[in-house]
């Protein structure tokens, strides 16, 4: 009779959460860092937000870049997540 050995690991079964939802100065970081970040209430993988050419821009479902204007609900908004 063969035993089996198991050996308890630290890795989690359940999958990591993609998208940890992160406040706008954090959000704007990221931008800084040449990444894209989006807000979860948007829901659309069209609409993002990224830097270029010095400006922050934001890409609409047109497949169009605009000048962002930061409301303040953006800017208390707690939603932000950067996109993969």
């Amino acid at each position: 009779m063969t035993r089996k050995i198991i050996v308890p690991t630290r890795v989690s079964p359940l999958p990591k959460k993609e998208n940890i939802e992160i406040d706008f100065p954090n959000a704007i970081r990221e931008v800084l860092l040449g990444k894209k970040i989006t807000k979860l209430e948007w829901n659309d993988p069209e609409f993002y937000i990224l830097l270029q050419d010095g400006y922050l821009r934001i890409h609409k479902p047109d497949n169009k870049f605009y000048d962002l204007i930061v409301s303040d609900g953006d800017m208390n908004g707690t939603d932000w997540v950067v996109i993969l």
